[in-house]
């Protein structure tokens, strides 16, 4: 989505947690040059001091995937973690960039079982990287006129993407987070199921235990700070959809 605030690193997150306690090896990459994102929720596992090897590295030619992979507290869950840093692929993209990712994917030594690709809210270099890589796409919004627009720049991304880069490039779900009961929200679904209807479409409940969450809280995953939270619930059943889509 090309806007901030929409759920997406949020989601990855989540996703990738529940996998991993679900007993598959993630790797989570953090293709957002903002900051902030799903580096800071899961630090990598290094020692030392200072900015560790990470995605920038790798795609300057200076590192592997295995070298800018990282552990995570999270059993199970790996890590290639950016910087702001990062943006300097935008402003000065190396030959064949939508490649790089893809490429190293293939060339590691690294058991992995599922990659999971955090994009931040640009439609430039790092997200067409991240889309060649991992042309699986799942889509998280909130039901607002603001998502709503950038849901029409990221249908002519993702086309142009599918027609040039991965023509075997599925939305898998879209997921509309924070969702409360609304003649919006019921407008909005009703409109996802049309415009995606071979794609899970599903809400994401607001929760009240994940809002009151202290500010040391809120710095682990939500499966050891809010287990029993609806929004918990909702992610765990998401992603047992992704897994197993038929088993619903």
């Amino acid at each position: 989505m090309q806007k901030g605030g929409s759920g997406k690193s949020t989601t990855a997150g989540c996703i990738a947690c529940e996998l991993a306690l679900m007993g598959y090896r993630v790797r989570l990459w953090d293709v957002d040059a903002q900051g902030g994102g799903v580096t800071h929720w899961f630090q990598p596992a290094q020692a030392g001091q200072g900015e560790p090897l990470n995605l920038l590295h790798l795609f300057k030619g200076e590192a592997t995937a295995d070298e800018v992979t990282y552990a995570t507290r999270v059993p199970n869950l790996y890590i290639v973690p950016s910087f702001t840093s990062l943006k300097q692929v935008e402003l000065g993209p190396p030959p064949g960039v939508e490649y790089v990712i893809d490429q190293a994917i293939k060339e590691t030594t690294e058991p992995i079982d599922v990659e999971i690709m955090d994009c931040g809210p640009s439609l430039g270099q790092l997200t067409i990287a991240a889309l060649v890589a991992a042309p699986n796409v799942v889509v998280p919004f909130k039901a607002s006129g603001f998502d709503l627009n950038s849901l029409r720049d990221l249908n002519r991304t993702l086309a142009l993407t599918k027609k040039r880069l991965t023509p075997d490039q599925r939305i898998l779900a879209v997921v509309l987070s924070e969702v409360l009961k609304s003649n919006l929200t019921r407008d909005v679904f009703d409109a996802m199921c049309n415009d995606f209807p071979d794609a899970l479409v599903m809400g994401v409940r607001q929760s009240v235990k994940a809002r009151e969450a202290t500010l040391e809280s809120i710095r682990l995953p939500l499966h050891e700070y809010a287990p029993d939270a609806t929004v918990r619930q909702d992610f765990q059943y998401l992603t047992r959809m992704l897994v197993a889509p038929k088993a619903g």
